[in-house]
Parts: C-alpha cells; sequence; structure tokens
C-alpha cells in the first residue's frame, strides 16, 4: 500500500464519493427517528373527529378525479383489452375509500342485507288480513239438435239462398224423370199380359187386378207432378244480433251465459306464537345482515391495509436494489482499475462480480414483487382492467396503541361483531323453533266472503250473496314433522352458544397475538433505527479509511452491504409494525373512536 500512486487514489476516491448519494439512506423511509419519536404524541382513542389515525398526508383529492379508476358497470361484460394505459398513485385512504365503493364482496353482503329487510316486510304482512277478488264468465251448453250459423251480412244470406233454390230445382227434376220411368215400366208389363184382342167383359178376378194396376199408374203420374218439399235455412239479419242471442247463435245452444264475481277476506286470529316467532326472526336476520355488512366492512379494511404495505415495502426495495446495484456496479469498476494498476487482483474483480450479479438478482426479484403486490392491491380495490396503482404514501409507523392487553381484550369482547352475530343466530333458532312447534298446535282464522252471479242470457238482473264465518284448523298427525323441525332448530341454538365460546378464545387470541407483535416490532424499530445509524457511520468510515489509503476495497462493500441489511431490518420493522396495528384494531372490532374517519371513509355506527 505504501507504493499505492497518491494520484491514483485520489482519483478513485473522487469517483467513490461521486456515487455516494446512491447509497440508500434513511430518507427512503421518511424521517424514521422524528416520526417514531411522534408515537407517543397521538392518543388513537381520543382523536379528534375529522383527523386521520395514519401518517398524515396531503388531502385527498375530489372523489370526482377516482372515477376513471371504478371498474364497469357491466359486471358481466368482459374486457375488450386488459392494457394498463393508466398509473394512479394512491393513499392508504384513498385505497380504502376505493375498495368501499368497488369491492365485490361487500357489495354481495349489502345485497344481501337487502334481502333480510324484503324478508321481514314479507314476514309483517302476516299482521294484515289477505283480500283477494275473483271473476269469470262462462257459457253452459247442450246441444239443440238444430245447426246454428254465423251472423252474415246481406251478399252472403241472397247467395245461400240462390244456392238454396237450385239445390230444390235439381231435386225436382230428378223425381220426375223418376217418375216417368217407373209409369213407362207399367205400361210395358200390362202390354205384355193383356196381349190378344180387346175383351168387353172381364173375371171378377182379372177385373180387380186391372184396377189394381191403374192405381198404381195414377200414383206414380202424380207423384212425378208433385213438386217435393224442403225446408230452407233461416238466417238472423245482422241488425237482429245482440249479446243475448250471440253465445245461442255461436254455439247452437239453449243454455244461457253466465258471470261470476266473488271478494274474499281472511284473516288469522291465532297462530299459536307462529306469527311473532316468525317476525322477530326476520327482524334478527336483518340485524345479522347488517353486522355482517360492518364484520365485511373491518375485514375489508384491514385486508387494503396488509396489502398496502405490502406493496409499500416491495416499492422501497426495489429502491434498495437499486441503489444496491449501483454501489456494486461502483465496486466492480474500482476493482477492475485497481487489477489494471497492478495493485489489485482478480480475486477481487471477481469478488466485485458476484456482487453485483447477486444485487441484480435481488433487484430483479423485487421488482418482480412490486408488480405483483401492486396488481394484489388492484384486484382487492376492484378498480377498472386498465389501471395500474402506485404507492404514494411514505413509510412511517402509524400511530401508538396506548391501552393495556387487558383492557384491549375487554374492548374486543364488547365490540366485536361476531359475537354479537353469534347470540343472533342462537336466537332466531328458538324462534324457528316455536314456528315449527306451531304446526300441531290449534289455528284460528277468520273469513267474509261476498259474491254476484249474472245470467248474461235473461232479462233478469244479479243476485248478491255473501258468507261470514270463524275457522279452527288443528294437525292431529303429521308423522313427527313438527317436533323433528323444531328438535333440528335446538341443536342449531345449542351449536350457535357453542361458536360464540369458542369465538371468544380466537377474538382473545388474535388481540393477544397483534399486542404482543405490536409491541415486538416496536422494539425492533428503535433497534433497526440504531442499527441504521451505526452502519451509516461505518460506511462512511470505511470510505475514509479507503481515501487514506490504510482501508481495502473489501472493508467498504461489507459497509455497504451492512448499510443495505440494515435499512431493510427498519423498514420490515416499521410495516410490520404498521400491520400488527392494523390486525390489533380489527381485533378489537375498529371502536369508533380509532375509525378512519378523514375524508369520505366512514366510520359505520355500532348498532346499525
Amino acid at each position: 500500500m505504501n507504493y499505492f500512486p497518491f494520484a491514483l487514489k485520489q482519483q478513485l476516491a473522487t469517483r467513490v464519493m461521486a456515487i455516494a448519494p446512491l447509497v440508500v439512506s434513511s430518507s427512503l423511509l421518511g424521517d424514521s427517528s422524528h416520526a417514531y419519536a411522534n408515537l407517543t404524541a397521538t392518543d388513537p382513542l381520543e382523536a379528534p373527529a375529522g383527523v386521520s389515525l395514519l401518517a398524515q398526508n396531503p388531502p385527498l383529492p375530489p372523489a370526482v378525479e377516482l372515477l376513471p379508476l371504478n371498474p364497469d358497470p357491466d359486471a358481466l361484460a368482459l374486457p375488450a383489452e386488459v392494457t394498463l394505459d393508466l398509473s394512479q398513485p394512491l393513499t392508504l385512504d384513498q385505497a380504502i375509500e376505493l375498495a368501499i365503493r368497488n369491492n365485490l364482496g361487500l357489495q354481495i353482503s349489502e345485497l344481501q342485507l337487502q334481502r333480510a329487510r324484503a324478508q321481514l316486510k314479507q314476514a309483517l304482512g302476516q299482521l294484515y288480513p289477505t283480500l283477494s277478488f275473483q271473476a269469470s264468465v262462462g257459457q253452459a251448453t247442450r246441444p239443440s239438435g238444430q245447426p246454428a250459423y254465423l251472423p252474415l251480412n246481406f251478399q252472403q244470406q241472397l247467395s245461400l239462398q240462390q244456392q238454396q233454390q237450385q239445390q230444390g230445382l235439381q231435386q225436382l227434376a230428378g223425381q220426375q224423370l223418376e217418375a216417368s220411368r217407373i209409369l213407362a215400366n207399367q205400361v210395358q208389363r200390362l202390354q205384355q199380359r193383356f196381349q190378344g184382342p180387346q175383351l168387353t167383359a172381364f173375371a171378377d178376378q182379372q177385373n180387380l187386378e186391372l184396377q189394381q194396376q191403374l192405381q198404381q199408374l195414377q200414383n206414380s203420374a202424380t207423384a212425378a207432378a208433385t213438386p217435393p218439399t224442403f225446408t230452407p235455412i233461416t238466417l238472423a239479419p245482422v241488425n237482429q244480433l245482440n249479446y243475448t242471442n250471440f253465445f245461442t247463435n255461436l254455439f247452437g245452444a239453449t243454455a244461457g251465459a253466465t258471470s261470476n264475481a266473488a271478494l274474499v277476506m281472511n284473516y288469522t286470529l291465532f297462530t299459536a306464537g307462529a306469527r311473532a316467532a316468525s317476525i322477530q326472526a326476520a327482524r334478527d336476520q336483518v340485524r345479522f345482515s347488517e353486522l355482517e355488512v360492518q364484520r365485511q366492512l373491518d375485514q375489508l379494511i384491514l385486508d387494503v391495509s396488509n396489502d398496502y404495505y405490502l406493496a409499500q415495502q416491495a416499492k422501497v426495495q426495489v429502491q434498495i436494489g437499486e441503489a444496491a446495484v449501483a454501489n456494486a456496479e461502483v465496486t466492480l469498476r474500482d476493482a477492475v482499475a485497481f487489477e489494471r494498476a497492478g495493485i489489485g487482483t482478480l480475486l477481487d474483480v471477481l469478488t466485485a462480480e458476484v456482487s453485483l450479479a447477486n444485487a441484480q438478482q435481488n433487484l430483479s426479484q423485487a421488482r418482480n414483487l412490486e408488480v405483483t403486490t401492486r396488481r394484489q392491491l388492484a384486484q382487492r380495490l376492484n378498480v377498472n382492467q386498465t389501471v395500474d396503482v402506485a404507492i404514494a404514501d411514505r413509510v412511517e409507523p402509524e400511530g401508538q396503541w396506548p391501552l393495556s392487553l387487558e383492557d384491549s381484550i375487554l374492548l374486543a369482547f364488547e365490540h366485536r361483531v361476531e359475537l354479537k352475530q353469534r347470540l343472533l343466530q342462537r336466537q332466531i333458532a328458538l324462534n324457528n323453533r316455536q314456528v315449527a312447534l306451531a304446526a300441531i298446535r290449534p289455528q284460528v282464522s277468520l273469513f267474509a266472503s261476498g259474491n254476484m252471479l249474472d245470467n248474461l242470457t235473461d232479462d233478469l238482473g244479479p243476485r248478491f250473496g255473501y258468507g261470514v264465518g270463524v275457522q279452527m284448523q288443528l294437525a292431529l298427525f303429521d308423522g313427527g314433522n313438527a317436533r323433528a323441525s323444531a328438535a333440528r332448530q335446538e341443536a342449531l341454538a345449542a351449536t350457535a352458544e357453542e361458536q360464540y365460546a369458542n369465538q371468544k378464545e380466537l377474538i382473545r387470541l388474535e388481540v393477544e397475538t397483534a399486542y404482543i407483535n405490536l409491541k415486538a416490532n416496536e422494539t425492533n424499530i428503535n433497534t433497526a433505527r440504531t442499527a441504521v445509524t451505526q452502519a451509516t457511520e461505518g460506511l462512511r468510515l470505511a470510505r475514509l479509511r479507503f481515501q487514506a489509503g490504510v482501508g481495502t476495497q473489501q472493508e467498504v462493500t461489507n459497509a455497504e452491504t451492512n448499510l443495505t441489511q440494515a435499512q431493510g431490518n427498519l423498514l420490515a420493522a416499521i410495516l410490520n409494525y404498521n400491520r400488527s396495528l392494523a390486525a390489533l384494531k380489527r381485533a378489537v372490532g375498529y371502536p369508533r373512536q380509532t375509525r378512519l374517519t378523514r375524508g369520505t371513509v366512514s366510520a359505520p355506527v355500532q348498532g346499525q
């Protein structure tokens, strides 16, 4: 080292100091010491209304600026393209706002709440009587023995009568022709029988036969000369058609058409407790659905926060990786320069190349993780297919939890909606049991009706009648169906009780885990902050030793690696602290005083 050229040493020192700003410093993570020092200055449980409990960020933009991030309003449509042409930086508050507005799981819960409210209205309908109206018009027919025709106009009537006359003339001509043929046959037979000279006197028997033959000839001649008789069809004129004979003309019937109308009212006076139990069960179901919406909202805030912190960590890891690659490149150039000057070794060059390759690989993995986490956040927010979200918040601690572990557990038992849901499930099962048992108990109902009957083909007016009475119904045997259903509901109620006890244990475990992790990460922040300060000072001293010629390049490389690792540890400690704080808030049920209330992110009121 005593033969190290002073000019070359000064040149390398100048190059190293020029690239020194590329080394990741605490500015990437925000002023962590200042941020953590302010942890005790804020009491989350006493935060004034309208103030965020997270790190102070610039004011939210108007909601209209976030509209391009909304998904396609047609949920069944497929996107025409998925090119990411819009990168939108988002703060954590903005991400929560978009999630509450766009998240599909929360929208499904709201639809289920609407369904429960509709079922409650349906159950409340049992408090009122039912009123129904029935009306009918019919025609009772029987064969009349005569054909019937639809009403025709004048031209159709005249054409039909002409056809009837032609048919009658043709029938007359046929009868005359038949009579002439019969007469000719009879004359021929007489001529054949009485051939010979004319007799002036006949015997009695012969005289009788001759008279009979002459009588037959006379009858045949009379039939041939007499026109046939037929009955023409009589048609009803158009101006004589009315509603009283329309059905008769149409169907050829002798019975009249009738109309009937009835108004019926029913009301159940006594249901053996089924009505009140079903209404109360519907009310409890509405309350259960409201709590489910609140549970989904609480879980959505936690999920969005975790996704946002994960994307934050990936973003800063990329920045740390880029600085590490830049430092490795400087180290490699220095190693090559040393080797060319004859004062370095090939081993130093190979070591620098390996360090650069490792840094580049870590940077590639960090960039891949950044893209993945951003797309995961975009999916959670349900933004437009062409939008790529970016992270706008700096990495810094979010606040401090001022309560003890015991007070946190009691607060969770008071505010967690899951416990209230288990109690509601038990009450719903007991109400359904009452409904099931009412099926084998007496049912008393009141009915009243009024009706009207009218014959449309007569000249009489409509007749009216009414009826009123009380009806009692009792199922004597149903095969054990009602009691089996009641036993099933009893089992559901017992299950809800066990789930309530199990849920209490789970909630306590969640609070204890989140609280312990919060305190551990709180300590880790102090430790990592101290380590970053020490690593920064160590890198400074290593460079000074290198400039003075008493240090080696490996010392500088090790100092850079230590600083990079310390910064990564500080990043992990802060984000793990934020995750633990978000998990602790979720574990205690987000009491109203600790809600995110800035901007459009509103806190649901307990009991709604």
